[in-house]
């Protein structure tokens, strides 16, 4: 489970959208999860992604799986 805390904003995460994208992908959500639940298209929800990557120079889920942890994200 995980909770917004705002430590993400450290992090240059401050859009509500990419918030929204980075709290799924760490729920364990799918792109066209995603892309249902939050009614964007699929090619909207991979640019945040590859968006939120940039920002916090990661390269997959995982990596901002692992970020979330370090940053008390995820509990």
């Amino acid at each position: 489970m995980f909770a917004p805390l705002g430590l993400f904003n450290n992090l240059t995460i401050r859009q509500s959208r990419e918030m929204q994208v980075t709290l799924a992908i760490i729920d364990e959500m799918c792109t066209s999860e995603i892309s249902k639940n939050f009614g964007i298209k699929s090619n909207t929800v991979s640019t945040v992604k590859k968006n939120i990557f940039i920002k916090l120079n990661i390269k997959s889920d995982i990596g901002l799986y692992k970020l979330a942890l370090k940053e008390a994200l995820v509990n």
